[in-house]
């Protein structure tokens, strides 16, 4: 039997719709995004270089870069359209900012032609992962620097709603706290579907070392490599060795 079937997918449009309530209401989000904020403003990119960000969802991070370097091409590459349409919205009125709306099978850059890589909460999802890791180190110059997050482990979803409850209470109270879980059950439910993805195979999951000896393997040089989200996830900054 195919428990492919038996399984809904992922409505990555739909989460796109309440995606960002993880960046404004997730404390493991936030520590994670101000790290890599961080790693990011300490990269050299120079004038009219390219950067992208793979399966950027709703643009947190490549609408960020865009800023940072206003003097640099940033391209946001996703599938969905939804994630696509929320990150056009935020980056109104930059105009470094690109969105190539494909799968990662379709990407076709120029090799060495990045000066700059991201890729967060999204390789997992991706057909053939390590592939794809090859095809990124490809496209990445000489010694050019790249960000792997990544969640590899399968998620626990009681243990997440128990840590993010204790969170919120203790920061918004129960009222505001019922609120957020009411608006935010679309998240919820979804990261059922992911879950049930991981266990069936559909999506990759790794341990922490498997996933630096992916890297490793596709010609990345691995500068600092830890775990977040609670340990389920892995966090790579990394150069073209």
């Amino acid at each position: 039997m195919n428990n492919n079937k038996l399984i809904p997918a992922v409505d990555w449009n739909a989460y796109a719709q309440k995606y960002d309530m993880l960046l404004a209401y997730n404390p493991y989000y936030q520590e994670a995004f101000q790290k890599i904020l961080a790693t990011l403003k300490e990269w050299n990119i120079e004038k009219g270089g390219l950067v992208a960000d793979l399966g950027a969802g709703t643009g947190n991070y490549s609408v960020e870069m865009a800023r940072l370097f206003p003097h640099a091409r940033i391209m946001h590459i996703d599938n969905n359209k939804t994630m696509n349409a929320r990150a056009a919205k935020k980056a109104v009125g930059i105009p470094n900012f690109e969105i190539m709306h494909c799968d990662i099978q379709q990407v076709d850059l120029a090799p060495q032609s990045l000066q700059g890589l991201l890729c967060i909460n999204s390789l997992y999802t991706f057909p053939a992962p390590q592939e794809a890791l090859q095809k990124m180190n490809k496209w990445l110059a000489p010694g050019a620097k790249a960000v792997f997050l990544d969640p590899g482990r399968i998620m626990n979803i009681t243990a997440w709603k128990l840590a993010i409850s204790k969170y919120l209470l203790g920061t918004y109270g129960l009222k505001k706290t019922l609120r957020i879980f009411k608006e935010s059950q679309v998240v919820g439910k979804q990261n059922a579907y992911i879950r049930a993805m991981q266990k069936n195979g559909s999506y990759w999951t790794h341990s922490h070392e498997d996933f630096c000896e992916a890297i490793r393997e596709a010609g990345f040089q691995i500068e600092t490599a830890s775990t977040c989200f609670r340990g389920e996830c892995d966090l790579v900054l990394a150069r073209k060795a």
